[in-house]
């Protein structure tokens, strides 16, 4: 049995589990950081425009806050508002509420958006190339029903059925 086998086995797979999920998401932010970085942007900033880009839908501040960005609504509005004067997207008022602002995001937000997409996709890949057989695509599926699984707690009838 080698060191690793052996670290397994005397662990909680849950830990393990967790401590997996934690190097992928300091992965995820390492990658928002830099891409910020390199444009002037913050990765609060960066999170709000790959949500925007990821969910097209999303928007109002309100809806974006629901595409599970954990960001304060304050926060969020802030975000918008510094990307905004950067040329990143465009606000309009909503004329169905005129508390709430419509977004847009602009060619220069998307092009960034899909530069993180790309920078991400080749660093998971690299990532899981060193595990010989795993089916990333499988992975991935299980691993979304697991997100599903731990917010919805509604019952896993539904799942069931994905």
């Amino acid at each position: 049995m080698n060191t690793h086998e052996t670290f397994f086995c005397n662990v909680d797979e849950s830990i393990v589990l967790i401590n997996a999920c934690y190097a992928l998401t300091e992965e995820y932010r390492g990658i928002l950081a830099k891409i910020g970085r390199a444009h002037q942007l913050t990765e609060n900033e960066m999170l709000v425009l790959v949500h925007l880009a990821l969910n097209p839908d999303a928007r109002t501040q309100k809806k974006l806050q629901a595409t599970n960005l954990h960001l304060s609504m304050s926060s969020i509005c802030r975000m918008v508002e510094s990307l905004r004067k950067k040329g990143y997207l465009t606000t309009e008022l909503d004329e169905n509420d005129r508390r709430s602002w419509i977004i847009h995001l602009e060619e220069q937000g998307a092009k960034l958006a899909d530069a993180f997409r790309e920078s991400l996709n080749k660093r998971l890949k690299d990532i899981f190339s060193c595990i010989p057989g795993v089916d990333l695509d499988l992975f991935v599926r299980t691993l979304s029903k697991a997100a599903l699984a731990a917010n919805d707690h509604t019952g896993p009838a539904r799942l069931a059925a994905m």
